[in-house]
């Protein structure tokens, strides 16, 4: 590649960011309530301007050069305040930008050129006179004019004003009063990127693998402590014995071997607390760097929608053309990042959205024009972060759902009867046009017909755990709303448990949590129900729904666990055995039996090596409605629970104090609580306590002391103690892990998740 072809290239890329910055802060500007006066937006769109024309004079572009010279010219007008903007403008300027995309786009893959004459006229008489005429008027009539006629009545409209000429290479141009620093990056291949994500993903089950070696170290440690008891039991009886028969030769050979063997079981035992004390250490390192490097691989995954959806706003205008409809495409949120796999896998539902909208959406201009509507249609698609997800909305300002077509359509295929029909509620038929092969459109054309579009949609956004809302868009048309987690990499997940096994679902398709009595479950036609608020909402085992066999449900003290799912206006409740936990994990197809479909998003590794199956909420929202088998709940009672571990909180600050109690209790623990490590010693010698947290700035008796008191008493030095401390100095940490800590908690970095985390390893 010369260097031409590598400044076209980066060309290519450079050009589209000042166009999409220029449509950005132009639509800013029009949104103020004081006409879009905003200095700062015009510093930066004339900036933008400037650095396109020097980039398409590098690369010897002399239409894009000059198109951007005139706009150069107007945005430096308007800073000055001679020019104001306004709606009209704004569409001159748009159509500009237009006209440049058009023209680069042509030219890069090898076809005509549009011709760029009519758009530099609109910009000069602009400038020239302060008016935006239309498109139409920029060309004269053709008539027959004598040559001497037409070169004097161009000499007599010769304005007072000179025109804007092209720029000589020369030329200066002011320097603009703000600038946007760059930052540095580099360009990495996407598969390289792929390749670290699953990289660090085997990290991490390598350090799950690494608390089941942690536990088993611990397991170890204890039974060499019971061991050693044992063994001085049976030393005591075995010299009591030989003492007894009289034997003191025996006795005393038996007394120095049964003395070699303690010892031996000491050396033992001290061996592997330090074995298990270094692999804890080990483990919670591998931990903390792996969550670090998989934060880092999702982050730098994280593009912005413009790397995928740059050119769609060319695409929609040049299919509204082929259909001879005239469109205003607005789009906005292109520097909204996600994960590139989510936006690669969102091209075609978003193109299927909008063929969708220019062939039901938009009206001819004769018919727009008949409903008092303008004659140029607006589509606009938009992205945007709504409460941790990527939400795109595409949406225009047509004639929206027509559901007597819709009607008439179902009832032709033969789904429902006329009566049937009558009655369907507009939800229900908003779900008709994604079932596969429905369509109202009456004809097959490049753009609909063939009723597969809308069911690709939902069937791709439903495998990426995301859902597709239709609503009506006011006044007029029709707005669809797509919501995706924002990376493919780690997502927010509540676990439950059901017959045994562990389910995840993603909390973003949960609406709320229940515990309801097993008497308040009622029956409707045969069918399970819920009152919830006021709302009947329809009831199912999740045993029964993943065809577990034995689909009762597993309850305490006659107490159901339930949880309702949303998908947009819909809500079921399924029951489950337990709550378990929130957790952030990672999402990996595990090859799902093809008997349970889609309901089944992926897999995600638990702390024991084994895989709990991530479910699609919307999906078994969607199996509710579809389905017409009868489902009626039943219960069993569970048998009575182990003992509940007890943790002693040891803090002199009561805020603290509260927040770990109100956590730790949350998840199920009995929680004691002391001030310092004086009454936690007192605490510890009274009654049975399974685990310590302790911090170590204390009052009389601080952490450190406490850890050295508990681990040099026999009859506590088997109790876990973790530190919590804001003491974050790497000293401090190898000093706490020295006198026997089993973890060491940073208050900066101090989170729930990691201290539950934390515990759960431990015990």
């Amino acid at each position: 590649m010369d260097i031409r072809e590598r400044l076209l290239a980066a060309f290519q890329v450079e050009y589209q960011e000042h166009l999409e910055v220029i449509r950005k802060l132009l639509a800013e500007m029009l949104a103020r309530a004081d006409g879009g006066s905003g200095i700062a937006q015009l510093d930066e769109i004339f900036r933008r301007a400037h650095s396109l024309k020097g980039a398409a004079r590098a690369v010897d572009l002399g239409p894009v050069e000059q198109m951007a010279h005139r706009l150069e010219t107007l945005f430096a007008r308007m800073r000055s305040g001679h020019v104001k903007i306004a709606p009209d403008l704004a569409s001159l300027i748009g159509r500009s930008l237009d006209m440049i995309e058009d023209w680069v786009s042509a030219f890069a893959g090898g076809h005509a050129t549009p011709d760029v004459e009519p758009a530099l006229e609109r910009l000069q008489v602009f400038l020239e006179t302060g008016e935006v005429i239309a498109l139409r008027q920029v060309a004269p009539p053709v008539v027959d004019v004598p040559p001497e006629l037409e070169q004097a009545v161009a000499a007599a409209a010769m304005p007072t004003v000179p025109p804007v000429a092209s720029p000589p290479v020369t030329e200066t141009v002011e320097a603009p009063r703000t600038a946007i620093a760059a930052e540095e990056s580099v360009r990495v291949r996407a598969i390289h990127l792929d390749r670290l994500l699953r990289t660090s993903d085997e990290l991490l089950t390598e350090t799950m693998n690494q608390r089941a070696v942690t536990e088993t170290l611990f397991s170890l440690d204890r039974a060499l402590v019971d061991g050693q008891t044992v063994w001085r039991r049976f030393r005591k009886l075995a010299g009591n014995l030989a003492a007894h028969m009289g034997d003191d030769d025996r006795a005393a050979a038996l007394n120095r071997l049964g003395e070699d063997i303690e010892q031996r079981l000491r050396q033992v035992g001290r061996h592997a607390r330090d074995a298990r004390r270094r692999q804890s250490r080990t483990g919670w390192a591998l931990r903390q760097l792996g969550g670090d490097l998989q934060r880092e691989v999702r982050d730098a995954r994280m593009v912005p929608a413009e790397s995928v959806f740059a050119g769609f706003r060319k695409m929609v205008r040049d299919l509204a053309r082929d259909a001879g409809k005239e469109v205003e495409v607005q789009v906005g949120g292109l520097d909204v990042e996600a994960d590139r796999m989510v936006l690669q896998g969102l091209k075609d539902p978003v193109m299927h959205l909008l063929r969708n909208a220019l062939a039901h959406g938009v009206e001819a201009p004769d018919q727009r024009r008949a409903a008092g509507k303008l004659e140029q249609a607006v589509v606009a698609l938009r992205f945007d972060v709504s409460d941790g997800r990527l939400a795109v909305w595409i949406e225009d300002d047509g004639r929206g759902l027509d559901f007597a077509r819709i009607r008439a359509k179902a009832v032709g295929q033969g789904l429902f009867s006329d009566a049937e029909a009558a009655q369907m509620p507009e939800q229900a038929m908003v779900d008709l046009i994604f079932d596969p092969g429905f369509s109202t459109s009456s004809d097959v054309n490049d753009l609909s017909g063939r009723g597969m579009g809308l069911s690709v949609v939902r069937e791709t956004v439903t495998m990426m755990n995301g859902t597709v809302d239709v609503r009506p868009r006011q006044p007029h048309g029709t707005a669809f709303r797509l919501s995706l987690p924002l990376s493919v990499s780690t997502q927010r997940l509540f676990l439950v448990g059901c017959q045994g096994h562990f389910y995840a679902l993603p909390t973003e398709g949960i609406d709320r949590l229940h515990r309801i009595a097993a008497e308040a479950v009622g029956t409707v036609e045969g069918k399970s129900v819920v009152f919830l608020a006021g709302q009947q909402i329809p009831l199912l085992s999740l045993a029964h729904l993943l065809g577990l066999g034995e689909t009762a449900v597993k309850v305490s003290r006659n107490v159901v666990p339930l949880v309702v799912l949303k998908h947009g206006e819909r809500r079921v409740a399924v029951a489950v055995d337990e709550f378990l936990s929130i957790r952030e994990a990672l999402v990996k197809d595990i090859g799902v039996p093809a008997a349970l479909g889609t309901m089944v998003a992926g897999g995600m590794l638990l702390e024991d090596g084994s895989v709990a199956l991530v479910l699609n909420p919307f999906e078994i929202v969607e199996t509710f409605r579809k389905s017409g088998t009868v489902r009626v709940l039943t219960t069993i009672e569970k048998p009575p629970e182990k003992r509940v571990p007890v943790i002693l909180v040891v803090d002199d600050s009561l805020t603290t104090r509260t927040l770990e109690k109100s956590i730790l209790e949350a998840h199920g623990f009995i929680v004691r609580l002391a001030v310092d490590g004086i009454e936690a010693l007192n605490r510890l010698r009274a009654e049975r306590v399974d685990l310590v947290i302790s911090d170590i700035q204390m009052p009389r008796l601080d952490g450190f002391g406490l850890l050295q008191a508990v681990k040099s008493d026999q009859a506590l030095k088997t109790i876990p103690v973790i530190l919590v401390s804001s003491l974050e100095a790497r000293e401090d940490r190898e000093r706490g892990l020295a006198l026997g800590a089993d973890a060491y908690v940073v208050k900066r970095k101090f989170d729930q998740k990691e201290l539950l985390e934390t515990i759960g390893q431990i015990l």
